[in-house]
């Protein structure tokens, strides 16, 4: 296969199709049952299809504050790379209401991440636990990096879990995704997970996408896993916990910073290299897995993770157990849901028989 070949097919995931979304009156084609979210990027709806019985989350956008490009980036993106089994599935199903965009995705059982941090009660995850959600989101950036994408919003709250021992969780939310030395202007509002760059970036102006953001993200969830919270409220210079962290990283000084010393000297390491203050240094996400088997915390968590007692989020109600990304790539109908293994072989054909040996293992098996 030629060069010009490969780069033509590697570069099918980049190409954003225009399409016309299908105006609907969402009622007709599907059984509202409750609203199970809502934020700043719209609300979320536990729904179910009338035609199929399939039950979906639909992510409903308001067109006040998104663009259409931007909703058909977002489901593209979303659509395209969850034949990995660590993307939250994106159904072919995309249309638009009076007021909103909208998309189908697959329902999660047992909410966010962070919903699972937070009921431990400040004990943080089991160490083994950390790890074999680390392990998982990793593939899922390794997928992403290797096709130049920077998902830009690595945090608790965009993993979803789908089996109570955390051995099935999905990356999801792709909202921020771009491909990578894209120029961007820094529109939302930073948070704690955000590196240096973001914090430094000023309002609506440009910056370069980097795939050491998603490092640098990839290492605060660890961070959060293990102890329920973040290490400073914003890494700027003017937060004396994040530059207690910089002299520390730039060896002005040899005291580890306080929020750091449950550590183990592998995991400060680890740290290290993947939150250098340049992005160009950080560890890329493969080299991540030489620390899976040491030890990272210094004592045993005070508690075990709970939410293995928990029921299924849509028994309990929960109106924060469910989240969704989301895109589209060309003219669709609601009135049908494209099986997963289906997208999964037409993503095989269009793009995948020039990929590395390392994807191949990513996608859905045969029947």
């Amino acid at each position: 296969m030629s060069t010009n070949t490969i780069k033509q097919k590697e570069s099918l995931i980049h190409k954003i199709r225009e399409i016309e979304l299908e105006r609907i009156v969402i009622e007709d084609h599907y059984d509202v049952v409750k609203e199970i979210g809502s934020g700043d990027y719209g609300k979320v709806v536990l729904a179910i299809h009338k035609r199929t019985g399939t039950q979906v989350a639909v992510k409903a956008v308001p067109k006040l504050t998104t663009t259409l490009r931007d909703f058909l980036i977002e489901f593209h993106y979303s659509y395209f790379l969850s034949p990995h089994p660590v993307i939250l599935d994106t159904y072919d199903v995309a249309f638009e209401t009076t007021e909103h965009f909208c998309f189908a995705q697959e329902v999660a059982p047992f909410g966010d991440l962070w919903q699972a941090v937070e009921r431990t009660n400040g004990a943080g995850l089991e160490e083994r636990d950390t790890k074999i959600i680390i392990e998982q989101i990793s593939s899922a950036l390794e997928f992403l990096h290797d096709k130049q994408l920077v998902h830009r919003d690595v945090r608790a709250e965009n993993i979803l879990i789908f089996s109570v021992d955390f051995t099935k969780v999905k990356l999801t939310d792709f909202g921020l995704t771009r491909r990578a030395e894209t120029l961007v202007k820094k529109r939302t509002r930073s948070l704690p997970t955000c590196p240096p760059e973001i914090w430094e970036a000023v309002h609506l102006e440009g910056y370069n996408v980097e795939l050491g953001s998603d490092v640098w993200q990839l290492a605060m969830l660890i961070f959060a896993c293990l102890t329920t919270k973040f290490p400073w409220e914003r890494a700027d210079i003017t937060d004396p916990r994040f530059s207690e962290f910089v002299d520390w990283q730039k060896r002005v000084t040899t005291r580890t910073p306080r929020e750091f010393r449950r550590f183990t000297p592998r995991l400060l390491r680890c740290f290290k290299r993947m939150m250098e203050i340049k992005p160009s240094k950080r560890y890329p996400v493969v080299e991540v897995r030489k620390y899976y088997k040491d030890r990272w915390l210094l004592q045993r968590s005070p508690r075990a993770s709970s939410i293995a007692k928990l029921n299924p989020s849509h028994d309990r109600g929960d109106h924060h157990a469910f989240n969704s990304g989301a895109g589209v790539s060309r003219s669709l109908s609601c009135s049908q849901l494209m099986p997963s293994q289906s997208r999964a072989q037409e993503w095989i054909s269009q793009s995948k028989d020039d990929c590395h040996e390392t994807e191949r293992r990513y996608l859905l098996p045969n029947p």
